[in-house]
C-alpha cells in the first residue's frame, strides 16, 4: 500500500512540474569562461529593443536565473558581474552564457585579496584557480590541504562530520584512489558539503564536489608513481587515458596497481569478571607483532556523450585485491584458569576479494526547463579470506573461511525545475541487494561456539524524495526536503528463514535550513538521517583475537536513526559550526563476558538514546609567506551504557594546524600538526596522541615532484581503552604511521572530459 502511494507521489510530481513550468520563458546560467565556475550575484537586466529596462535579477550560488516575461521580439539581456566583462545577449539565448574575466580586476584580486573560499548555506566553495594548492600534482593532495578537512586518517573526511562520500562532475567516486590520477590544477572549484540534501541518500553525513575545468578537445594522459619507505615498502603506478572530440564525445580509461604493506607493535590487556567467580577479576596482557602486505589492482573504462543540452554515458570499473597476506605473532599472559599460563601464539590470514560494477546515467533536458536525471548501477562482489591461528603452548588449532557473494541492481531518477526564485527536485529510487556468506570454523579445543553458518540476505529498498531551494532575496536562503524510505529483508540462516531476523520498516526523513548572508553568514538546519550496519555486521561467526577474546557479529542489529539540529556562523575566513544530534539506535562495538562458552566477546550492538554536542571552528590566516589553518573540534555526549550502567561523557577535542610556506622558485612547502585529546565518542576512551607531517612540492612544465613525511616526530600512538559490562579493554597500537614518500607525476594537456555518471546507492554498495 505504501510503495503504491509512493508511485502516486511521484507520478502527481512528474505531471504537475510540467503543468506549472509554463509560467517562466527566460532562464539560463551565468558560467565563467577562465575556470567554468557558477557566477554568483551577477546582475541580469531584461530590457526592450529601445534599452528599456523590463526587469531585474540576480543569478543564485549556481549561476542559474529567471523571468516570468514572454519573449518579444528584440529583446536582450544585460549581464554583469565584479571581475567579468559585462555582456549582452539576444533573446532568445542558450541554457548556458559565458562570461569572460576582466583581466585587470583579475591581477588585483590575486595580489591583494587571496581569498579561494566562498561560504555556501550548507558549506563552503573553495576555487581552485590561481590557488597555490592546485600545484600538488593531484586532487588527492591538494584536498588535504583544504579547510575542514581531516586527513590524520590517511583518508579524506570533513572535520567534526565523519567520511565523506566524493563526487567528480556528479559522478561518485568508488574509491579514493582515483583523486591520485586526478590533476589538480584541473580542478576549477571543490565544494564542501557538512549538510546534505535529501537527494544525497540516507547515511551521507557530508559530501566533497570535485568539478573540473572546461572540456578541451584533444588526448589528455596522466602518468605518476609512488614510492613510500616505512617499516614495509609501498609502490604504486597509475595511468589515465583520456581523448574528448569537439562533437562531445569523451572516452576514457584508468589503470592503477600497487603494493603496500605495514608492521605495527600492538598490546591488548582485558581486566574482566565472570558470573561464576563473583568477586573474582581476571587479566590477559597480550603483546603481538602484525606484519601485512597486500596488493591492489583498478582497472575502468567508459565514454561521455554530450548533445545539445544532454548527455549520456556508460562505466565499467573492476577492482581486485589479488593477494593480502597478514601475519601475528603473539604472547598472551592470562589468569583465566586460576593459574597463570603464558601462551605463544602464530596468527595467519589470507584475503582476496574483487568487485565488477557497471554505471550508466542519463542528463537530460526536457521541455518546459525541466531536467531529467537517471543514474543505474549493477554491482557484483567476490570477497573470501582464510585464516589459522596455532597455540603452541595449549596445542589449539583454530581455523576460519569465510565466503560472501553480493550483488546489487539500482536505479535513481531526479526531475529539477526552477521557477523565479525556487528550484525543485523530486526523485526516486529503488535498490535490491542480494548477500550470502558462508562460514566454516574449526578448533581441536572443541569449543563449541564455532560452527559453520549460512547466513543469505535479500533486501528490497524504495525510496522517494522531493527537496526545494528558495531564494526570495539575495540575503536569505530557505532549503528543504523529504525522503521516505521503505525497506523490505529475508534473512535465511542455514537454508531456514528467520522470522525474528527478517525486517520491514519505513523511515521518514526530513530536513530544512535557512540562511541569512552578509558580512557574516548564518545557517540553521535540522536534518535526519538513517544508516544501516554493513553485512558483515551482521553475521554470527566467531573470529579469534586472544586466547580469552573472540569477534563476532550481530544479525539482531537494526539501522541507526539520527535527529540533528545544526547552528552554523561564517565571518570573512573564520568558520564555527554547532551541532546537538540525538542518536537513536546508535550502532558500535561493546565487550562482554561470556560465562557458559568462558571467553571475552566483543559485538557490535545497538545503544540506547543519548545526545551528543559538537563545535567546530575554523580559522585561516596570512602573514606574508606564510598561510597557517587552525582548526579545532569539542565534542561532548550523554551516554549511559551496560551493566553495570556506566557513564560516558568525557569531553573529547582534536586540534590541528595546517601550515603553508611560499617559497621563491615556485615551491611549497606544508607542515600539519594533528593532536587527539582524552575523551570519550560512543563507549570508546581516548588516551591522546599527536603527529606531525610535512610536504615539499615543485612543479616543472609538466612534471610534479612531491616529498612527503608524516609522523617524523614518531609520537603517533592509537591508545583506546573500551570499558562496558564487566570487561575492560585497553589497545595500544604503535607503528604504521612513519613514512617517507616521493611522487611523480606527469601530465600530456592539462583539461579533459571526465565521466559524468553518479551512483545511484552508494550507500548499499558499501554494505557488500
Amino acid at each position: 500500500m505504501k510503495g503504491k502511494i509512493l508511485n502516486l507521489i511521484i507520478c502527481a510530481l512528474v505531471a504537475y512540474m510540467p503543468a506549472i513550468a509554463q509560467t517562466r520563458s527566460i532562464s539560463a546560467r551565468v558560467i565563467s569562461v577562465s575556470d567554468s565556475i557558477p557566477v554568483e550575484f551577477a546582475t541580469v537586466k531584461l530590457l526592450r529593443p529601445d534599452s528599456v529596462i523590463i526587469a531585474t535579477s540576480l543569478t543564485d550560488k549556481s549561476g542559474c536565473f529567471g523571468f516570468d516575461t514572454p519573449i518579444e521580439k528584440g529583446m536582450y539581456l544585460a549581464i554583469s558581474s565584479v571581475g567579468c566583462k559585462s555582456a549582452n545577449v539576444n533573446l532568445p539565448c542558450d541554457s548556458v552564457i559565458w562570461l569572460e574575466n576582466s583581466n585587470e580586476l583579475s591581477e588585483i584580486v590575486v595580489r591583494a585579496s587571496k581569498k579561494y573560499v566562498r561560504n555556501t548555506s550548507r558549506g563552503l566553495q573553495i576555487s581552485m584557480e590561481g590557488n597555490p594548492v592546485a600545484k600538488l600534482g593531484n586532487a588527492m593532495d591538494a584536498i588535504r590541504q583544504l579547510p575542514m578537512i581531516d586527513a590524520s586518517g590517511g583518508g579524506l573526511s570533513v572535520l567534526g562530520h565523519g567520511s565523506s562520500v566524493i563526487y567528480i562532475n556528479n559522478r561518485l567516486v568508488r574509491s579514493t584512489s582515483e583523486l591520485s590520477t586526478l590533476s589538480a590544477e584541473d580542478i576549477s572549484d571543490v565544494e564542501i558539503i557538512t549538510n546534505p540534501s535529501s537527494k544525497y541518500g540516507t547515511d551521507v553525513t557530508s559530501v566533497i564536489l570535485i568539478r573540473t575545468k572546461k572540456f578541451n578537445e584533444g588526448f589528455h594522459a596522466v602518468a605518476s608513481g609512488n614510492v613510500s619507505a616505512s617499516e614495509e615498502w609501498s609502490e604504486s603506478g597509475d595511468l589515465t587515458l583520456n581523448y574528448h572530440t569537439e562533437s562531445g564525445l569523451t572516452v576514457f580509461g584508468d589503470f592503477s596497481y600497487g603494493f603496500s604493506g605495514f608492521t605495527q607493535e600492538r598490546h591488548y590487556t582485558e581486566s574482566f569478571s565472570t558470573e561464576s567467580d563473583a568477586g573474582m577479576m581476571y587479566k590477559t596482557d597480550t603483546y603481538a607483532k602484525a606484519k601485512s602486505r597486500s596488493q591492489s589492482l583498478m582497472v575502468d573504462a567508459g565514454l561521455n556523450y554530450d548533445f545539445g543540452k544532454n548527455s549520456v554515458g556508460m562505466k565499467y570499473t573492476f577492482r581486485r585485491t589479488p593477494k593480502s597476506h597478514y601475519t601475528g605473532n603473539a604472547h598472551s599472559t592470562t589468569d583465566y584458569r586460576h593459574y597463570e599460563e603464558i601462551i605463544a601464539s602464530v596468527s595467519d590470514l589470507n584475503r582476496q576479494n574483487s568487485m565488477h560494477h557497471v554505471n550508466t546515467f542519463g542528463n537530460f533536458s526536457l521541455p518546459a526547463n525541466i531536467g531529467l536525471r537517471i543514474d543505474a548501477d549493477y554491482v557484483k562482489s567476490l570477497n573470501g579470506s582464510n585464516s589459522s591461528i596455532d597455540e603452541n603452548d595449549t596445542e589449539n588449532f583454530v581455523i576460519n573461511s569465510n565466503r560472501s557473494n553480493g550483488s546489487l541492481w539500482s536505479g535513481k531518477l531526479v526531475l529539477s525545475r526552477k521557477f523565479n526564485k525556487v528550484e525543485l527536485e523530486a526523485g526516486a529510487d529503488v535498490s535490491y541487494t542480494h548477500n550470502k556468506q558462508d562460514y566454516y570454523g574449526f578448533s581441536t579445543d572443541n569449543q563449541g561456539f564455532i560452527t559453520p553458518e549460512t547466513d543469505d540476505v535479500k533486501q528490497n529498498l524504495y525510496a522517494g524524495f522531493v527537496g526545494f531551494d528558495w531564494i526570495p532575496s539575495e540575503r536569505w536562503n530557505v532549503y528543504g526536503g523529504l525522503r521516505l524510505e521503505t525497506t523490505n529483508t529475508d534473512f535465511q540462516q542455514n537454508s531456514t528463514i528467520r522470522h525474528d531476523l527478517s525486517k520491514k520498516y519505513t523511515d521518514w526523513l526530513p530536513n530544512i535550513g535557512i540562511s541569512f548572508n552578509s558580512s557574516i553568514r548564518m545557517s540553521l538546519y535540522y536534518r535526519a538521517s538513517v544508516s544501516r550496519p554493513g553485512y558483515q555486521s551482521l553475521d554470527n561467526t566467531y573470529i579469534y583475537v586472544t586466547p580469552t577474546l573472540w569477534e563476532t557479529g550481530n544479525p539482531e542489529l537494526k539501522s541507526t536513526l539520527n535527529h540533528k539540529i545544526g547552528l552554523n556562523l561564517y565571518y570573512k575566513k573564520f568558520i564555527l559550526q554547532s551541532s546537538f544530534t540525538m542518536n537513536r539506535r546508535y550502532v558500535a562495538s561493546v565487550y562482554r563476558n561470556d560465562n557458559t562458552d568462558r571467553i571475552n566477546v566483543v559485538n557490535p550492538v545497538n545503544r540506547p538514546d543519548y545526545r551528543s554536542f559538537q563545535l567546530v571552528a575554523v580559522q585561516q590566516l596570512d602573514f606574508g609567506f606564510w598561510h597557517p589553518t587552525l582548526q579545532g573540534v569539542f565534542y561532548v555526549q550523554d551516554l549511559k551504557y551496560g551493566t553495570p550502567k556506566r557513564k560516558y561523557n568525557k569531553p573529547l577535542y582534536t586540534l590541528s594546524l595546517n601550515n603553508r610556506f611560499d617559497i621563491p622558485g615556485g615551491f611549497y612547502a606544508y607542515l600539519n600538526v594533528f593532536g587527539l585529546g582524552i575523551g570519550n565518542q560512543d563507549v570508546v576512551y581516548s588516551r591522546g596522541t599527536w603527529q606531525a607531517s610535512i610536504t615539499l612540492n615543485k612543479t616543472w612544465k609538466n612534471w610534479t615532484f612531491t616529498v612527503s613525511a608524516n609522523d617524523i616526530f614518531n609520537t603517533w600512538r592509537q591508545r583506546f581503552d573500551t570499558i562496558t559490562n564487566a570487561v575492560n579493554y585497553s589497545s595500544n597500537r604503535i607503528g604504521a604511521s612513519r613514512y617517507v614518500s616521493l611522487t611523480i607525476r606527469y601530465v600530456l594537456n592539462s583539461a579533459k572530459g571526465k565521466y559524468k555518471g553518479k551512483t545511484s546507492r552508494q550507500d548499499e554498495i558499501d554494505r557488500l
